[in-house]
């Protein structure tokens, strides 16, 4: 049978460029446009498949991983989860080509970007999914985590969620992107300095400690804890961290991630019932994957509802602007979630 997914345009290769006046770094991955719903022209029109629904597996590149199929060839249905390249990437393996021009400096982008389908079902969030779909997910998400950490030319792997269209979601369909970065971003470097300067008392495990003593804390578990950081970037953000102090989460056990399964699941139904579905940004900071001894830092999640603009006081400082008080936001939060959520 002819394999009919579309094919990758080896000209539109992502670039990794270095800007010279502030050493930040940009994906310059043009490709990306052509997704669908990469904006506002080119949304998925009504009637069209989704592609990442059940029997639709050709729409995707080739999967490299799935769970749940018990019988059936590969990139068929009967799938619980699965896995596969970006079909529009901001990295590629291609990259390891490599370029390197310009004042700033100009490369390949070299990596690996993946999509992780949480679930067959089309309408089936974080928050609605059962207890043990959720614990599968993040297994699913440690072992493509492992896996990637463990290639050559990779230094840290992110795992995002963009959940609504004010979040940056291309297709409505419930799914995490994998990014195996060349380099450690600076986001996570400025956590590492951070972290390294108070070396010997975890700022993490401070905070969360602070949380539990000023009321910041939203829910907790043996092995979890969910709180609103001191320093909320905006209402109802929510840090979620394990209470071992623990840098990789390579390492995460089964207890744990059963743990991190019920607490993550628990805050994403309360923030759904109390902001009604908000869009939201989550993502994992874990230790760089480079070999490096990271004993001091401490790997979480982070999620933040869209619910307030990044505007140009934001992009030109670096600094964020909060409405909601965090005490004030953890109070409702755990109001909520109190109720049976």
């Amino acid at each position: 049978m002819k394999d009919e997914r579309p094919g990758r345009d080896e000209g539109s290769l992502p670039e990794l460029r270095r800007n010279p006046a502030t050493g930040i770094w940009t994906i310059l991955a043009p490709a990306r446009k052509l997704r669908p719903g990469a904006h506002r022209g080119r949304e998925k029109a009504e009637g069209e498949p989704c592609p990442f629904c059940p029997g639709n597996e050709r729409m995707t590149p080739p999967e490299v991983w799935a769970e749940g199929r018990e019988s059936g060839e590969p990139d068929s249905p009967g799938w619980r989860i699965r896995v596969f390249p970006n079909l529009y990437p901001a990295l590629t393996p291609e990259g390891s080509k490599g370029i390197s021009r310009g004042r700033g400096g100009a490369r390949r982008a070299f990596g690996y970007h993946e999509v992780i389908v949480h679930t067959p079902h089309h309408d089936r969030s974080l928050a609605s999914m059962e207890e043990e779909e959720l614990r599968r997910l993040v297994e699913a998400y440690r072992g493509r985590y492992r896996e990637l950490c463990g290639r050559r030319g990779v230094s840290q792997v992110m795992i995002i969620v963009n959940h609504g269209r004010e979040a940056g979601a291309s297709l409505p369909h419930p799914h995490a992107q994998v990014f195996a970065l060349p380099r450690v971003p600076s986001a996570v470097r400025e956590e590492l300095r951070e972290f390294r300067r108070v070396e010997g008392r975890c700022p993490l495990c401070s905070e969360a400690k602070a949380a539990r003593r000023e009321g910041r804390t939203v829910a907790a578990n043996r092995t979890w804890e969910a709180f609103a950081p001191f320093a909320s970037r905006s209402p109802y953000e929510v840090w979620l961290a394990p209470r071992r102090h623990a840098p990789d989460f390579a390492r995460a056990g089964g207890k744990e991630l059963e743990g991190m399964a019920d607490m993550l699941l628990r805050v994403m139904r309360g923030l759904a019932e109390l902001l009604e579905d908000p869009p939201y940004n989550l993502w994992l900071h874990s230790a760089p994957c480079d070999g490096k001894d990271y004993h001091y830092y401490h790997y979480h999640l982070e999620v933040v509802p869209r619910l307030t603009t990044v505007a140009g006081f934001e992009l030109s400082t670096g600094m964020y602007i909060d409405v909601l008080p965090p005490e004030e936001a953890a109070s409702r939060l755990k109001e909520r979630m109190a109720r049976g959520v």
